[in-house]
């Protein structure tokens, strides 16, 4: 059996959020401070941002994420953030094997890691490092400037490996990219020479689980894409449309005439009713009436009367 989750009520710092009432804050001198020792505490630590808020919670990646790594005793996480959780470990062996061997899933989608800094850059946390296969290349372009010059508009190239390690096949080569989060993710490149020729290719993520069906970014499924819910808005308010179109035609195509009632009686003691009601079609439909009547015993009889 489904259950339906309720949803969170606004908390009062959403809603003074969204009147834009927060203000701009007063401002506040802050003398000379040592910090060093904070910096020191935090140097062997990664910060983990959950980019679907949707199955991903910070107290669910601060249990699920060092089983995962394999560092269970040797790793300790906490939430530093709306989205984020940051993880301190003990060695810089354990931290360089979180940064080099991923990407990270957790139930099937991604998170975005990255070493703590005290002065994060702009883009912190907005990329992610993919290795990604280049299918489609023939023999005389396996060349490292070419993967480069079609791979660099994803993102920074770290490495390019022309040869699958341990294998004599070509089939693909593969790009370390850092790929941003925040776009849709690309499946194909198309290479195009001076001379016009043009070269389709086909990229593979590697270890890519999910991602959303419609806009193929990565934070979110195809239920709660902005996108579909849109398209889902429009073809509903369409076909609302056109049922409303319908209904207001007859089987024929012919508009239909409010009926119009033709005759009423009564009599006293509610012994007989009588109720006469004719029904006309507006382009020349044929004429019906309705004859309802009801006797001592509370019994009703209808009778129908076609009229050429």
């Amino acid at each position: 059996m489904l259950r339906t989750r309720k949803r969170k009520e606004p908390s009062l710092m959403d809603e003074l959020k969204e009147l834009d009432l927060l203000g701009e804050g007063e401002m506040v001198d802050i003398p000379d401070l040592e910090f060093e020792d904070l910096i020191e505490e935090n140097t062997l630590s990664v910060i983990v941002r959950c980019l679907n808020p949707y199955v991903h919670k910070v107290g669910g990646l601060v249990k699920a994420l060092p089983p995962i790594w394999g560092l269970e005793d040797r790793v300790r996480g906490r939430g530093v953030g709306a989205d984020r959780v940051q993880f301190i470990f003990e060695a810089e062996r354990d931290l360089q094997h979180v940064l080099t061997k991923g990407p990270w899933f957790v139930n099937g989608w991604i998170v975005s890691v990255d070493r703590w800094t005290p002065q994060p850059a702009p883009e912190f946390l907005k990329r992610i490092p993919f290795w990604i296969r280049i299918k489609g290349l023939p023999i005389h372009l396996l060349k490292r400037e070419f993967v480069e010059t079609l791979m660099g508009p994803l993102g920074k190239v770290e490495d390019v490996e022309l040869h699958a390690k341990n294998s004599n096949s070509i089939e693909y080569v593969r790009a370390l990219v850092w790929i941003n989060t925040e776009e849709p993710l690309q499946f194909r490149r198309v290479a195009r020479f001076k001379s016009g020729a043009t070269l389709p290719t086909e990229l593979e993520y590697e270890k890519l689980l999910k991602v959303c069906f419609t806009c193929k970014i990565l934070t979110h499924d195809q239920t709660r894409c902005p996108q579909q819910i849109s398209i889902e808005k429009e073809g509903g308010e369409g076909r609302q449309s056109h049922s409303q179109g319908e209904q207001s035609r007859d089987p024929k195509g012919a508009d239909m005439a409010p009926q119009k009632e033709v005759s009423k009686g009564r009599k006293q003691k509610g012994v007989e009713i009588r109720e006469t009601q004719t029904v006309l079609g507006a382009r020349g439909g044929r004429e019906a009436t309705r004859t309802s009547s009801r006797g001592a015993r509370g019994k009703e009889r209808v009778l129908w009367k076609h009229h050429n």
